[in-house]
C-alpha cells in the first residue's frame, strides 16, 4: 500500500504512530491509530512471510491464519486488549469504550501511574484492581512483541527503531 510493501514496513508505521501518541498521550485519535496498526501486525506478517514459511509454521505448532491468530494471544496476552480498542474505534462498539478513561490534572489517575503532571489514556484492566492502566503502557507491550517476532521469525536482518525508546531497550 503506496510505500509500505511488507511486514517490515508496517512496523515501521507502527513506531511512528507509537511516537505520535507518546507526544500526546491524551489523544485518542493517536492511541486508536497505533491501536489498529499494531491490532493489523498480524494480517501483514501472515501475508508476508508466515503464510508461505512451511517450516515457521510447523515451529509455532500452527496450520492456518486462525492457528496464527490463537498463538499470537497465547503469547501477547494484552494484544487482545488492543485488538478489542482497534475494533471498537472501528465499528463504533460501545462495549469496547467500557473502562477506557482520559486522565486529566494533577492528581489524577493512581499514583505513579502515567506521564508525571500530564494527562494520558487509561484503560481498566481487572475489575478487582482499582489501578487503571496507561494505554502507552499496553501498547508497548504489544510493539515489543511484535518486534521480538519480527526478530526472531521474520525475514529482515534489521528492523526499523521508533523515537521512542522501548522499555527494554
Amino acid at each position: 500500500m503506496f510505500d509500505i510493501v511488507n511486514s517490515r514496513d508496517f512496523y515501521q508505521k507502527l513506531l511512528e504512530d507509537f511516537d505520535d501518541y507518546m507526544e500526546q498521550p491524551e489523544s485518542a485519535r493517536h492511541a486508536m491509530n497505533c491501536a489498529i496498526t499494531a491490532h493489523h501486525m498480524a494480517d501483514w506478517t501472515w501475508v508476508d512471510f508466515v503464510k508461505g514459511d512451511v517450516a515457521l509454521k510447523a515451529n509455532l505448532k500452527i496450520k492456518n491464519k486462525d492457528g496464527f491468530m490463537k498463538w499470537i494471544e497465547l503469547h501477547s496476552p494484552w494484544y487482545a486488549v488492543i485488538q478489542s480498542i482497534s475494533n471498537g474505534s472501528k465499528h463504533f462498539l460501545r462495549e469496547n469504550a467500557k473502562g477506557t478513561q482520559k486522565i486529566e490534572g494533577w492528581g489524577m489517575g493512581g499514583w505513579g501511574q502515567g506521564p508525571f503532571g500530564r494527562s494520558y489514556l487509561a484503560l481498566e484492566t481487572s475489575p478487582t484492581d482499582p489501578k487503571n492502566t496507561p494505554v502507552s503502557h499496553l501498547l508497548e507491550v504489544v510493539i515489543r512483541f511484535w518486534r521480538d517476532f519480527l526478530k526472531t521469525h521474520g525475514p529482515y536482518e534489521t528492523l526499523p527503531r521508533g523515537k521512542t525508546k522501548l522499555f527494554d531497550e
